[in-house]
C-alpha cells in the first residue's frame, strides 16, 4: 500500500488483484468528505469503459444527514446491492431525494461487470467480504471541508462540520483505513 500512486497503478491493482466472485468485480472508494472519491470513481469509469460499469454514490443511499451512517446503510449495501451483484444477479435500491427528504421509488439495475461503491461508508465491515479492492483516500479535514463547500455551497458548512465528526467516528468503529488494500493521498492525487 502506498500513498503516492498513479491512476494506472490503481487500474493495474484492480485488474490483477484477487477477483472474489466470477460474476463481477466490486470495489469501494472510501475516505473523508472532500477527499476525491467521486473524482476517482469517474476516472475509473472512463478507464474501464469497455466494461459494463455501475457507480453507486453513498449520497444516494443515505437517509439524510442524521441517519446516514446507520445499520440501514449497511443493510442496503450488503443485502440489496453487494450480495446480489456478487451472485451475478440484478440489484435494487431507492435513491434518497435530499430536497424532499425521503427515498424515491425502488429501482432495479442489471448486473454490472464492475461495480464501484463510492463515498463515506462504502468500505464498511458489512460489505468487505464482497470487495475485490477497498480504496481509501486520505485528506486533512479542513482541506476536505473547503473542497466540499466550494463544490456544494457554504450554506452546508454547519451540517458538514457535524458530518465530519460522524464520519470520523464511523471510520474509527469500522477501522476502514486500516482495512484498505489501496491507500491514496487525496491532496496530491486528485
Amino acid at each position: 500500500m502506498s500513498n503516492s500512486i498513479s491512476l494506472s497503478e490503481i487500474v493495474q491493482l484492480i485488474e490483477t488483484g484477487e477477483k472474489r466472485f466470477e460474476a463481477s468485480r466490486i470495489i469501494s472508494i472510501d475516505g473523508p468528505a472532500g477527499a476525491g472519491k467521486t473524482t476517482l470513481a469517474g476516472k475509473l469509469k472512463k478507464v474501464f469503459c469497455e466494461l459494463d460499469v455501475h457507480a453507486i454514490h453513498m449520497d444516494d443511499l443515505y437517509d439524510g444527514w442524521e441517519n446516514a451512517l446507520t445499520n440501514n446503510l449497511s443493510r442496503i449495501l450488503e443485502q440489496s446491492i453487494a450480495k446480489p451483484v456478487s451472485d451475478g444477479k440484478s440489484y435494487e435500491y431507492r435513491k434518497y431525494d435530499w430536497l424532499a427528504q425521503r427515498y424515491g421509488e425502488l429501482k432495479r439495475y442489471p448486473h454490472p461487470q464492475l461495480l464501484i461503491l463510492e463515498g463515506v461508508g462504502s468500505g464498511q465491515r458489512s460489505v468487505r467480504k464482497y470487495l475485490d479492492q477497498l480504496i481509501w483516500i486520505d485528506i486533512e479535514s479542513e482541506v476536505g471541508l473547503k473542497r466540499v463547500l466550494v463544490r456544494d455551497g457554504d450554506y452546508i458548512e454547519s451540517n458538514m462540520r457535524i458530518w465530519q465528526m460522524r464520519e470520523s467516528e464511523h471510520f474509527r468503529q469500522e477501522n476502514t483505513r486500516d482495512c484498505a488494500t489501496i491507500r491514496i493521498d487525496g491532496k496530491s492525487f486528485i
